[in-house]
């Protein structure tokens, strides 16, 4: 569905800021807590963190016309918003606790658009216990629409990007390429798959990172200096998404981008019992081992495996 109106009635303009507040707040219904808590003040107060554990924040936006467009639905578009978001704090073994969201759109933006999306804001935000404890409105220029959305979370151990050794392993979550056929907006965040790699024994999973821009570039966040992936071309996880969308399936794994799938490297002792303990309980999510980390920078097998045109998406990279 296209969101904006030529139709003065039917838009956000018609309503005016205060009245368009209010009827955000009445579409998020219990996603949106009461003041102080919620919107109401010049800020929200929030709660302590629990005990023994350390608050986590992220942000991430959705913009028409770059991260969605009218063959996305307005509700999918705002269950985007907030799942990108809780992907963060998931790759950091976290849980998610509150968040605030800020809109720029122009006026022309339809009012039945706009309640389409909050629903799905506030359907993403019941699903993971979220509350959504205010933020901004501002106008912009005609047929423009951008949320931002500042999320908080917790996690007694945070899994961080820094930490793989020479040696270690990289496991992926689910399967990889062909988001572009539905999985950009219709992904479920690994959160538990996340909270259950932070509660393993300590050092055995060194690092973690969800997977947005692409394996490509996105499994170089983990390498420790002077080291590269070599990677297990014949196991990867290629989603059916992409073998149903065609094409070289490497580079579709490699640079499709918005898997939203946890990559993270595993001390290689402790490769077995990872399987045994994941089959225990994650039944229905995937765990394969795609590489293993190896001294030296230069990667030759990858480079013959790609495209000399294929890269992962990089924000505001030319396009070619």
């Amino acid at each position: 569905m296209f969101p904006f109106t030529k139709n003065f009635a039917d838009s956000v303009a018609a309503l005016g800021e205060i009245s368009l507040i209010e009827r955000i707040r009445e579409k998020l219904g219990s996603a949106s807590p009461p003041a102080p808590r919620g919107m109401g003040d010049d800020c929200a107060v929030l709660g302590n963190a629990p005990e023994n554990a350390q608050r986590l924040v992220t942000t991430d936006s959705v913009i028409f016309g770059k991260h969605f467009d009218e063959n996305v639905p307005a509700r999918d578009a705002g269950k985007k918003l907030v799942r990108r978001n809780v992907s963060d704090i998931a790759a950091m073994g976290g849980v998610p606790a509150d968040a605030v969201l800020a809109l720029v759109m122009s006026g022309d933006v339809a009012q039945t658009w706009l309640e389409d999306f909050f629903f799905g804001v506030a359907e993403a935000c019941a699903e993971h216990g979220i509350e959504l404890s205010g933020g901004d409105v501002a106008g912009a220029p005609v047929q423009i629409f951008s949320a931002t959305l500042a999320l908080t979370g917790f996690a007694e151990k945070p899994l961080l990007r820094t930490g793989a050794h020479e040696g270690d392993l990289l496991f992926v979550t689910g399967t990889l390429g062909g988001s572009i056929a539905k999985k950009h907006f219709a992904f479920t965040p690994r959160v538990a798959e996340g909270r259950f790699l932070a509660a393993l024994p300590s050092g055995k999973i060194r690092a973690c990172i969800d997977l947005t821009d692409g394996l490509l570039k996105d499994h170089t966040a983990l390498l420790p200096a002077g080291t590269h992936a070599e990677f297990d071309f014949e196991n990867l996880p290629v989603s059916a998404d992409a073998h149903a969308l065609g094409g070289n399936l490497v580079e579709r794994v490699f640079c499709d981008g918005e898997d939203y799938e946890l990559l993270f490297a595993v001390a290689p002792e402790f490769e077995n019992e990872l399987r045994e303990r994941w089959e225990k309980i994650f039944t229905g999510t995937p765990l394969t081992r795609i590489a293993k980390i190896f001294a030296g920078t230069q990667n030759p097998n990858l480079s013959r495996k790609l495209p000399a045109h294929a890269h992962a998406f990089e924000h505001f990279r030319p396009k070619k």
